[in-house]
């Protein structure tokens, strides 16, 4: 049986403390800096969100003007069509009235 002295069982439970110290002393440590890790990334999560939404809104805002201009070009197409036809109509009655006019005293 080995017997220490009480000098040799106070040191012992005196780095034994001491190492739990260290050890607690470097999990708080851990913890704080876990803890502003997490804030960090959870301020970063907020700002890429509110990022993307304004992204998404000028997306859709942008999509609205092509969409308009789109359905304008379309209309000016249809109505350049249309102001054609009537203008060779308006020509070839003026032709034919010209001749019906000309033929005439």
């Amino acid at each position: 049986m080995v017997v220490f002295s009480q000098f040799e069982v106070e040191l012992s439970q005196t780095a034994i403390m001491l190492a739990m110290m260290i050890g607690v002393a470097n999990l708080e440590e851990e913890f704080v800096s876990i803890k502003a890790a997490l804030e960090r990334l959870s301020k970063e999560s907020v700002e890429k969100y509110a990022r993307i939404k304004h992204q998404e809104e000028h997306i859709a805002k942008l999509l609205k003007k092509l969409n308009k201009l789109s359905h304008a070009s379309s209309n000016r197409g249809t109505s350049s069509d249309e102001d054609e036809k009537r203008s060779n109509r308006i020509e070839a009655s003026e032709d034919d009235g010209g001749s019906k006019k000309g033929g005439r005293p």
